[in-house]
């Protein structure tokens, strides 16, 4: 799967490995304009740091782009809240009261910054960025997070078996204990595939 092997080779910081597989992007039916949103999108979970770098190695594999017109926080916030909700149901006000009780401050950024500013742009479906989530997220190994955007692709309408193979896929060449966290996930996945929203993230 294209989408797993893209976000690993960004998360692995492999820059000749993303340059070649941006180039097989258009082939596989992934439009220049979802390769920049995923790109960009890469800094929410990688850092700033990465995305610069991604950006400058795919240098001259995206039209130029006017920067778009920025929304009001109003804005970002109300969409944001919308966009979290739905990815995390009825677990949404306990994320947040756990968030808010470590740091106000994250709790804010995740809303405002990652779902009402990134998520929630257009150029890439929620879909398409919810699996590149997913994807970037086993290849860092974060289990618990990993499991939350999973469930919000399993309600979307994803197939638990090409669940499994994305994060499989993504976690592949990830360090023993990431790779050993991805397949406990998928363990716990495939276990609950029919009730995923009754399994506690606590869990893994």
């Amino acid at each position: 799967m294209w989408i797993a092997r893209f976000a690993a080779a960004f998360a692995r910081s492999d820059w000749k490995n993303l340059k070649s597989l941006a180039g097989r992007a258009k082939a596989l039916g992934v439009t220049s304009k979802q390769l920049y949103e995923l790109v960009l999108q890469g800094y929410l979970f990688l850092g700033f740091p990465a995305a610069i770098e991604a950006f400058a190695v795919l240098d001259g594999a995206f039209k130029t782009r006017k920067k778009t017109a920025e929304r009001s926080r109003g804005w970002r916030v109300k969409k944001g809240e919308v966009l979290c909700r739905r990815i995390y149901r009825e677990k949404f006000p306990v994320l947040m009261q756990s968030l808010k009780e470590r740091s106000p401050e994250l709790a804010g950024w995740i809303i405002e910054e990652g779902y009402g500013k990134v998520l929630s742009r257009r150029g890439a479906s929620l879909c398409l960025r919810e699996l590149f989530s997913a994807a970037l997220l086993a290849a860092s190994g974060f289990p618990k997070q990993l499991f939350a955007h999973l469930r919000a692709l399993v309600e979307m309408g994803e197939k638990v078996e090409d669940l499994l193979f994305l994060i499989r896929e993504a976690s592949k060449n990830s360090p023993r204990k990431a790779r050993a966290d991805v397949l406990k996930t998928a363990a716990l996945l495939h276990a609950n595939r029919c009730s995923v929203w009754k399994v506690p993230v606590s869990s893994l």
